[in-house]
């Protein structure tokens, strides 16, 4: 191991500005829903109490630059019972709960999929950096490029089997051609593609061997670079259930940031205030997992100005730091900020074509306005959700609308 000045235990790797700000638009993945078995659905409805009211995850869509978030609708005691039919669909399970081998499995894919499908794009500076060596389609260099390419399209692809056995083969290449650079970005894809496939092991591995190289060619620990890579492993720590050292390494990533902010000037901040954003807001889902749900708002609402300064306001990332924010105030028992928030996502959502994860957000009011006994609202709502997931064959969407419409049948009855 390397000591490089960071707190505790906590190690670096790198991100190299190739895949640290991946864009793959509306892939829609979601996270599943988690139903556990509990009092009748009856007597759980009888006070609009918080403690009172069946646990529900709002669904968070997984975005690059928001890392996904499922966190109960509020702090709750008493859960629902699955539906019929769905309790193969449940694959979300809470961390301090004794867990049988299938819930731990369940926990394991469920993490898996909390690192998205990565979209990678080649870093300008490395492709200049070859370029320099030739024009010439026919050279190694030149061959070098067109299989890490070929990787990259495999990856979008979701075809990882494919794109690992080429990236294997490009890392021979670039060793034979004692390309230091294209060793160092190779192994970077490779361990951002082991965290998309959920091996963290072997991602935080190779990171490691990432920031051996960085070091050694004279980067420093509060390099914008290794404030990049300090975030995503703070990150990587805390999908692997290591909260405190998420904790620390988000705490020191954010101080270094400030810091650079402070000296920087307005031209030279964009890039550091979008890490910062991002930080903020992978930083208020943890405190969000750590109940700490008013230093969470606050947090994502940070993040969500950072985010919508530098990106604008109708993209999906911002609507998902809303809907999280939607969480935080919802388990603060400020609903009415919960459906304000929520409400800001639906009149957005309507302004991108063909936004899959729309009804999603229908689906979370409607439970919002369950919890609070509002049955009318909460049927309209979770109706037009179910009726947009058929449409749009999207299968969380359903699952959460679904699930609404039979607690307020039960309450019916």
């Amino acid at each position: 191991s390397i000591d490089v000045r960071l707190p505790g235990t906590f190690c670096i790797c790198l991100h190299l500005f190739i895949v640290i700000f991946p864009t793959y638009y509306g892939k829609g993945s979601v996270f599943r829903i988690l139903r556990k078995s509990a009092k009748s659905v009856r007597t759980m409805f009888r006070t609009v109490s918080t403690a009172s009211f069946a646990s529900r995850f709002f669904i968070s869509i997984n975005h690059p630059r928001v890392a996904p978030l499922t966190i109960p609708l509020a702090s709750l005691t008493n859960h629902a019972p699955t539906p019929p039919g769905l309790a193969n669909k449940t694959c979300q399970v809470q961390r301090n709960r004794p867990s049988t081998r299938q819930q731990d499995e369940h926990q394991h894919q469920q993490r898996k999929r909390r690192t998205g499908p990565l979209q990678f794009v080649l870093a300008s500076s490395f492709l200049s950096w070859f370029s320099k060596k030739s024009d010439d389609e026919d050279t190694p260099e030149s061959q070098l490029i067109t299989i890490i390419k070929r990787s990259i399209l495999s990856i979008q692809k979701e075809e990882y089997q494919k794109a690992e056995q080429m990236l294997h083969l490009a890392l021979k290449m670039a060793q034979d051609l004692q390309s230091k650079d294209g060793i160092t970005y190779i192994y970077d894809i490779m361990a951002n593609l082991a965290m998309e496939v959920g091996d963290f092991a072997k991602a935080e591995k190779l990171f490691v061997n990432v920031m051996q190289r960085l070091f050694s060619d004279g980067f420093l620990e509060d390099h914008i670079k290794m404030l990049h890579i300090s975030s995503k492993v703070a990150h990587l720590a805390q999908l692997q259930g290591q909260l405190d050292k998420a904790a620390q390494g988000f705490e020191w990533t954010l101080a270094k940031l400030d810091e650079k902010l402070k000296q920087l000037g307005d031209g030279n901040a964009k890039e550091i205030r979008e890490l910062w954003g991002i930080t903020k807001n992978w930083y208020a889902q943890l405190l969000m997992e750590n109940k700490r749900f008013a230093e969470a708002k606050q947090a994502f609402l940070q993040a969500y100005e950072a985010y919508t300064e530098i990106h604008g306001i109708l993209t999906e990332e911002g609507l998902t730091i809303l809907n999280n924010l939607s969480v935080a105030c919802s388990n603060l028992e400020d609903y009415a900020s919960a459906e304000r928030f929520l409400k800001e996502a639906i009149s957005l959502a309507a302004q991108i074509p063909n936004l899959s994860e729309a009804g999603v957000y229908k689906a979370n009011l409607g439970l919002l306005y369950l919890q609070q006994g509002l049955l009318r609202q909460a049927s309209e709502f979770c109706t037009f959700a179910w009726r947009y997931g058929k449409q749009h064959k999207h299968e969380e969407t359903v699952i959460q609308a679904t699930y609404c419409l039979d607690q307020i049948k039960a309450m019916q009855k």
